[in-house]
């Protein structure tokens, strides 16, 4: 079946991005412009890709597979540093155990060092 194989052999990958400044959708369009578009990202991303993780993996419509995990703002002259980390949902979290487990394991290390949440546990 020429569905499943190409899901078979899809990259898949987990992107630690840390922009310092830039636009709204800066990082979807960076990606898809490295042929790398975001899971589920109907405007920068791919239709063919997005339609088959629907039809075989249940990928919900509305899912755009982008997460802030983690946000440091430095100290100003009016407000204390702040460092907040939100774990990733647990529809994401349940999609890269089931279907891209490799992904999860290569990826857990340098998650944890930069206290990315997989878990309900703060990594911080």
């Amino acid at each position: 079946n020429k569905a499943t194989s190409f899901i078979s052999c899809a990259r898949a990958s987990l992107v630690l991005a840390k922009p310092r400044s830039g636009r709204w959708h800066q990082i979807r369009r960076h990606l898809n412009g490295l042929s790398h578009p975001i899971l589920g990202d109907t405007l920068h991303g791919s239709s063919p890709i997005n339609r088959q993780w629907r039809e075989q993996f249940d990928l919900s419509e509305e899912r755009l597979c982008l997460h802030l995990a983690r946000v440091v703002l430095p100290e100003t002259d009016y407000t204390k540093p702040l460092d907040v980390c939100c774990p990733l949902a647990n529809d994401i979290v349940t999609m890269i155990r089931n279907h891209l487990p490799q992904v999860l394991e290569q990826s857990r290390p340098v998650l944890d060092e930069e206290g990315i949440i997989i878990d309900d546990e703060c990594q911080i």
